[in-house]
């Protein structure tokens, strides 16, 4: 009986270690693109990749999410510009172009899309006058009695003739 039990767990072992080795082996890619346009561009249809910007004369790509700019003579990706506001930007969308590199038709993009002419006004000037701070002379004669000086100031304190250094405070 000994040697039944041993070739019944022996083939159990062998049943279930080919199960799990025949189960078919399942793998899963997902490859996720992120193709939304930035919060300060217009909305793309699926597959296009770059903006044109004429405001910079250079371009955006979504997939890398960076500026491509002419910068010492070769084009360069960058991931911000200094000095430009984003959402002031005109972007194109640029459904027709299928490749890496759209500054190969640069031209006729500065032709096609030129450069949105931006009035800037000067903000006016306002200029901020100081109040004259008029200080009103306590009169005090030359000899008055002792302590008359002190009243005399302090009536002119009462009454508003004394100099707080143009901070307004007044006690009664």
């Amino acid at each position: 009986m000994n040697f039944l039990l041993k070739i019944v767990c022996t083939g159990l072992l062998g049943a279930f270690v080919l199960l799990a080795v025949a189960a078919p082996a399942r793998a899963q890619v997902n490859v996720n693109i992120n193709t939304a346009p930035p919060a300060w561009g217009p909305s793309v249809p699926a597959g296009t990749q770059f903006y044109y910007i004429p405001e910079i004369d250079g371009y955006y790509d979504l997939y890398a999410r960076r500026y491509i700019v002419f910068r010492k003579g070769r084009w360069v990706p960058v991931v911000a510009l200094s000095g430009y506001d984003p959402y002031a930007f005109h972007p194109v969308v640029l459904t027709t172009y299928r490749g890496r590199q759209p500054w190969a038709y640069v031209r006729e993009h500065r032709v096609r899309y030129p450069r949105p002419v931006v009035v800037v006004r000067p903000r006016p000037v306002v200029v901020v006058r100081p109040r004259p701070v008029v200080v009103r002379p306590v009169v005090v004669h030359r000899h008055s009695p002792p302590g008359q000086v002190k009243k005399a100031y302090r009536a002119g304190y009462r009454e508003g003739r004394h100099d707080d250094h143009g901070h307004g405070h007044k006690r009664d």
